[in-house]
Parts: C-alpha cells; structure tokens; sequence
C-alpha cells in the first residue's frame, strides 16, 4: 500500500497511529461475543466493539477502553444511492454528522461507495472511495478518486495469540490514517452488504426484508 502522510484525524487525533496498523474483525474473540463485531489489533486487544441491533435504526461503534461510543450510524431509508450517515459520539444531529457513505451508483454488481466528509461541503469529489467485493473480503479504501490506497481487506487476520471466530477479516491501514475512521467505514460496508444479502433472500423467499435482517444480526 501507498506510504503517503495521512496525518490529518476525522474522529480524533489518537486514533491517528505513527505505523502502519492490522486491525482483526470478528464475531466472537476467544469465544466471547461483543456486540455485532469486535474489532482487535494483532494481539487480539478489543479496540472497538460494534453494537447493532435488528430493532434499532441507530448502529454504534464503541470504543473498548472506555466503554463510550465514538460513531452513531444511521441508513436512510429509501435513498437512491443507499445512504449512510456516522455522526460523532452518541449522537444524531446533523451538527455532528462526520460523513456521509453512499452508492457511486444505483446501477453496480458489486458495492463500490463514496464517502464524503461533513467538510466537503460541495460534494463534487468524494473523499475517500471504496471498491471491491466484499464477501470476498476485496474491498480497498482509496483517498478521493486517486490510486492512493488508505486501507485493504484480507480473507486472512493477523491476530495469533486469541482464537476468533471462523468469519473473522483483516483489514491493513497505512501509518497516520485514523483507524476509528476506517473501522467505522468497514462495518457500513458490512451493513450495507448484510441489507443486500437480506433483501436477496427475502425477495427469494417471499420473507420481509426486516425479518431477514433480524435473522442475519
């Protein structure tokens, strides 16, 4: 991946780390659920939790040291591009939106999203891009629409000392990027491929869509 500074923080500044970082997503860490997923550094430390709920709208990364949620995350409904708001701390007030993901287009087989943060306010270039598959755990993290890579997925995480569920990913971040930020990215990306899968099982099926949800969290 691209060495490029990215030293400038969207969550807070201690989450900007001086080296490169591998971050684990998981189900169960060493057999223990923590919310929806568990996010952990290479020696299997929860750093964030993700607590989602089928009856709630409002999705929450957590902040394991402190037990405080850093980013609410919202889907707003009926959208064109399928769009997510994540919104700093425990709030949902537009004054507090930190960014915005959505679809680079209705029409795509597979999920590439746009991201753009509450600064950019004109919207004619998104900040950071998302292209890849993501069950096959492709997705790659791309500054703005250049080629400058902040963040990629693995089939395979780093994590050796702590057994994680057989679902768990990595995910490869360049030094001084803010792994909050990307952590907060990943698990829109998760949700936004769990509301595809559940919308193509229930139409398969002839379930509701919100039941499907219910049965995939």
């Amino acid at each position: 991946m691209d060495s490029e500074q990215h030293s400038r923080p969207i969550v807070a500044p201690q989450y900007c780390l001086a080296r490169p970082t591998d971050l684990a997503f998981a189900r169960k860490v060493d057999g223990v659920k923590h919310g929806k997923l568990s996010i952990t550094d290479v020696n299997g430390n929860i750093l964030f939790w993700f607590d989602a709920s089928a009856w709630r709208s409002k999705r929450k990364l957590v902040d394991a040291a402190t037990g405080i949620p850093i980013l609410s995350i919202t889907q707003k409904f009926w959208s064109a591009h399928d769009r997510w708001n994540v919104f700093m701390g425990d709030s949902t007030n537009e004054k507090d939106l930190l960014f915005t993901v959505k679809r680079s287009s209705v029409f795509q087989l597979r999920t590439d999203l746009e991201v753009f943060l509450a600064t950019n306010t004109n919207k004619n270039e998104c900040d950071f891009k998302v292209k890849g598959e993501f069950h096959k755990r492709s997705s790659v993290i791309y500054k703005g629409n250049t080629s400058v890579v902040v963040a990629q997925m693995n089939k395979e995480h780093k994590v050796v000392k702590v057994p994680l569920g057989k679902h768990a990913f990595g995910v490869s971040i360049v030094e001084n990027m803010d792994i909050a930020f990307i952590a907060g990215l990943v698990v829109v990306l998760n949700e936004f491929y769990e509301y595809e899968m559940a919308a193509v099982a229930g139409g398969a099926s002839g379930a509701g869509t919100s039941a499907a949800l219910a049965a995939s969290c």
